[in-house]
């Protein structure tokens, strides 16, 4: 099982990474604008950063209350 939270958090960890370069990099903006492939990757990131983060956060409240 921790197999699988060390991947969603990789996953996370990458996302996080694409959107600070793609934050900081107009060139990057405007190819995802113009191509709808990179548009797809973009979104599948987005999915990535939200769905992630959440599952992260929530695995956390789970553990802290269930420690012993």
């Amino acid at each position: 099982m921790k197999k699988l939270w060390f991947s969603i958090a990789g996953l996370w960890l990458i996302s996080v990474i694409y959107f600070l370069v793609y934050v900081n990099n107009p060139g990057l903006q405007t190819a995802v604008d113009a191509n709808g492939g990179l548009s797809t990757l973009h979104a599948i990131m987005d999915l990535i950063l939200l769905g992630g983060g959440f599952a992260l956060i929530a695995r956390l409240i789970y553990w802290m209350s269930h420690r012993h």
